[in-house]
């Protein structure tokens, strides 16, 4: 008996000076792979605006979204934007959407952060105008694989009207 105490300490003891197993590696980071799939989730959004499609507009915003829009107070969830965006759908025709990101920063496989420019020309009471503006937003994957928009900032630089 004893010499089988004294074997389980020599083991333990072994046991306690071998290294921890290493911890598994983090993925690796697929830039490209998810710099397309932004470069997707705006081809959507543009199809969905230009489209007039407040529903498919909406639908690429994650149900958690914040939405920092200039001159109107932080928007917190798909629903407080759809009941922003759904008026300004209804007496706008958007034509054109134009993103201009020059800066995307993939922090991950499921998350995304973006700057740049955008241009969307709209019409308007039969006046067509385009807003130009600057927008920083981040994007991340949903469960179904899809990413959407988690956050929004849109800042109006001007808006010109045609003549």
């Amino acid at each position: 008996m004893r010499s089988a105490f004294g074997a389980f300490v020599f083991v333990a003891a072994v046991a306690c000076t071998q290294p921890a197993p290493a911890p598994p590696a983090a993925p690796t980071v697929d830039t490209a792979a998810v710099t397309q799939a932004i470069g997707e989730l705006w081809n959507r959004i543009i199809v969905a605006d230009t489209a007039n499609n407040i529903d498919a507009f909406l639908a690429e915003f994650a149900p958690s979204v914040r939405l920092d829009i200039q001159g109107f107070p932080p928007l917190l969830g798909r629903a407080a934007f759809d009941s922003l965006a759904r008026p300004v759908f209804a007496v706008r025709d958007y034509i054109a959407l134009q993103p201009m990101p020059h800066t995307t920063i993939v922090v991950s496989n499921d998350l995304a952060l973006q700057g740049g420019t955008y241009t969307e020309t709209f019409v308007e009471k039969k006046k067509t105008s385009t807003e130009y503006g600057r927008f920083a937003t981040s994007a991340a994957r949903g469960a179904d694989g899809q990413f959407r928009v988690v956050y929004w900032m849109a800042i109006i630089d001007s808006t010109v009207a045609a003549r």
